[in-house]
């Protein structure tokens, strides 16, 4: 490309501006990912649609993970979680909405302002895999 061409090409994209977005599935799988590894939450509570598109992912669903997004890239991060028996909810969620808000912003420079958690259960962890092995059980039927 001589100058003149080059010329040309700068002059037509002098007005562009570079831009990246993040889907809210990004938000959610990082969301997901924080939410296994705190401690006292047993698991995402999945809606009867949610295992139907289980069988149709990646492996990476975000299934009970929902997110808001506004117009100034302020993120709201809804989910419902089952609790272990014996842990404290407000330490628990204490623990989610600070490493949520923290991995979201550091990964993809988005704002989560809020964290919203609906516990939906509590269960020991022995009722949990007791639970999990009577649902494979029917699946596998």
């Amino acid at each position: 490309m001589d100058k003149i061409e080059n010329k040309d090409v700068q002059a037509e994209y002098a007005n562009e501006v570079s831009e990246y977005t993040i889907n809210d599935n990004v938000i959610a799988k990082i969301a997901k990912k924080v939410l296994v590894k705190t401690d006292g939450v047993l698991e995402l509570k999945k809606n009867v649609f949610s295992s139907i598109a289980d069988n149709f992912t990646d492996g990476e669903n975000t299934s009970g993970i929902s997110i808001d997004v506004d117009d100034a890239k302020n993120a709201v991060v809804n989910t419902k979680i089952i609790l272990e028996y014996g842990k404290k909810a407000q330490e628990v969620f204490a623990s989610l909405d600070r490493n949520i808000k923290k991995e979201v912003y550091t990964l993809t420079g988005i704002n989560v302002q809020a964290v919203k958690a609906e516990i939906v259960d509590v269960l020991t962890k022995e009722e949990f895999e007791e639970k999990n092995s009577k649902d494979k059980d029917k699946d596998e039927e």
